[in-house]
């Protein structure tokens, strides 16, 4: 018996616990249109541009884990996908390309639209097929889910027109879809290295990461047990909560005081499921070990650290058994102390009443996280707000983050929302857009219209690109070209059919965020923050200061 192409590669994809399909239609996937329309188990969502639709795969993979879906037609709808699947890659996050292609015969040919797509996505996908024969998909569609899944990265399936017009025969399709990976037992021998390093060090530091998410309770049993201060990766905020009695900040130029404090003074510096890339904010002298089934990650951001292999949660179940209690509070009370400090300065930045006519971004991010709900998702671009959100934004309860962290690509916010929107449909999101970012995909606003999708934007207004005029400035440029001409946004959100609201006044700031997460539709929040607000990162070099200094002086003679 034979079937339709699409027709059996929705089934395959329903194996997976799809539920949508980003992206935008065209002539060489229109028959996967057609096939979703017939089958009605899987929603197309028809987004703006194909670079949303791959940003919105990326979010809702990284907060489910469950496999997601993009797809773009022939040529420019293709190319568009890439800059989401790269966040995708670099952030782990199991999502399926599917691109369209010219017909087979004229694959080769220079035809309207060809672009060579195996070249195209070569580097971006961790399994990629092109299907000229239409009967590859029992073999190569089923593997490009299971080798996405079970590698949390990119997949790709380059399929001509002609091939996704055909019949196939038909194929089972595995109930067990088989990407769960065996575990991976720590070496007892490297654990009770470990144990001994522990007990001989005065001040242990724990630096953790994403890679820790699943064992999040036990960590924090062996921060208390060893009584060290904990640094989280930014993509942590949500793994350790801020009233955690061990939370000594993050690290690097999102950083803080207490998590500085932290790594300078440890003698001992254990890393659990992070691979933190910025050398320069490690301890040099202390001892390091490191524990990540990733065996390439061991060790290649600090020379001499000394890498366990293997799974987080039996390593620190084997560390909770066989490690004694520590009573020596001073590390950690140290740590704590830099972190009081640090709060306090926090504290005083994001006052609402700290000036009488301005708004600060710190204040916005600060009452953003207080207002929302206990599971709220909150998404975020990468500029100034990033700072904002990852020094301001306490999480709490079950809220999540999410954020181009290692890509760092600047319009992420809003069709991440869209995205952790649709894969969490009872729960409250929020983006945190920059205005850059927000200019960037601004349409896809009219996506969260069209699909009656309750997401809250809140665009930090400063009209400039914010970070990086700082980096210019620490650098010793003086700022050039960051200055951006916004529209007026209220107008413009309603135009497309949302709420909006726009908040100069301080004093009104909580009033009109209340107002806007209590509509269940779309809505966008236009709020002028203070334009010069700087982001110094926790730890400041001499170059920097020096930098920041020549260039000031550089505006004031040359404007």
């Amino acid at each position: 018996m034979s079937v339709q192409f699409y027709d059996k590669l929705i089934g395959l994809l329903k194996s997976h616990g799809v539920n949508e399909i980003y992206g935008v239609p065209g002539d060489a996937i229109n028959p996967l249109i057609d096939a979703l329309r017939r089958d009605g188990g899987i929603r197309f969502i028809h987004v703006n541009h194909e670079e949303g639709g791959a940003f919105s795969a990326s979010a809702a993979a990284k907060l489910t884990g469950r496999l997601q879906v993009c797809a773009g037609t022939v040529g420019p709808g293709a190319i568009h996908l890439l800059n989401g699947l790269y966040d995708a890659r670099k952030d782990h996050a199991p999502v399926l390309a599917i691109a369209g292609q010219v017909p087979t015969r004229e694959i080769g040919t220079a035809y309207h639209q060809e672009v060579d797509l195996k070249a195209l996505f070569s580097d971006v996908a961790g399994y990629l097929v092109e299907l000229r024969n239409p009967e590859q998909l029992a073999s190569d569609g089923q593997e490009a889910c299971r080798f996405a899944m079970a590698n949390r990265t990119v997949s790709a399936l380059v399929i001509p027109h002609d091939a996704g017009s055909a019949s196939v025969d038909d194929f089972p399709i595995s109930n067990e879809p088989g990407y769960a990976l065996a575990p991976v037992r720590p070496d007892e021998e490297r654990l009770r290295a470990l144990a001994v390093a522990v007990r001989e060090a005065e001040a242990v530091t724990l630096l953790v990461g994403e890679g820790a998410r699943q064992d999040a309770g036990d960590v924090l049993k062996l921060a208390d047990r060893w009584k060290a201060p904990v640094i989280r990766s930014l993509r942590a905020k949500d793994i350790v909560p801020e009233d955690c009695p061990f939370l000594a900040g993050g690290l690097g130029l999102l950083g803080d005081r207490g998590g500085v404090t932290a790594m300078d003074s440890a003698d001992l510096l254990v890393v659990l499921g992070s691979d933190f890339p910025y050398r320069e904010w490690y301890n040099q002298t202390c001892r390091v070990f490191q524990i990540d089934n990733r065996a390439a990650v061991l060790g290649r951001r600090r020379p001499g650290t000394e890498g366990i292999h293997g799974d987080l949660g039996p390593a620190v179940q084997w560390l909770l058994r066989e490690t004694p209690e520590k009573t020596d509070e001073t590390h950690l009370r140290k740590a704590r102390s830099s972190r009081e400090r640090w709060e306090k300065l926090l504290d005083s930045k994001s006052s609402t009443d700290r000036s009488a006519n301005v708004i600060h971004p710190q204040a916005v991010a600060r009452l953003a996280g207080e207002l929302a709900d206990d599971d709220a998702i909150f998404t975020c671009d990468t500029g100034a707000v990033t700072v904002w959100a990852a020094r301001h934004l306490r999480m709490r309860g079950q809220q999540r983050f999410s954020l181009s962290f290692n890509l760092a690509s600047m319009a992420y916010a809003l069709p991440a929302a869209i995205g952790a929107q649709l894969s969490h449909p009872g729960r409250q999101v929020i983006s945190l857009s920059g205005d850059g970012g927000f200019n960037m995909l601004m349409g896809e606003l009219l996506t969260a219209v069209k699909y009656r999708l309750p997401v809250k934007v809140i665009v930090f207004n400063n009209r400039k690109l914010g970070l990086i005029q700082m980096e210019q400035e620490a650098e010793g440029y003086p700022e050039s070209e960051t200055d951006l001409q916004n529209p007026e946004y209220l107008g413009l959100a309603r135009a497309m059919g949302a709420e909006a609201f726009r908040v100069e006044d301080p004093q009104k700031l909580e009033q009109t965020l209340r107002e806007a997460l209590a509509i269940r539709g779309p809505v966008l929040v236009d709020v002028p923050v203070y334009p010069t607000e700087l982001t110094w990162p926790p730890s400041i070099q001499v170059s920097q200061a020096v930098g920041f200094g020549m260039a000031k002086i550089k505006e004031l003679f040359e404007g």
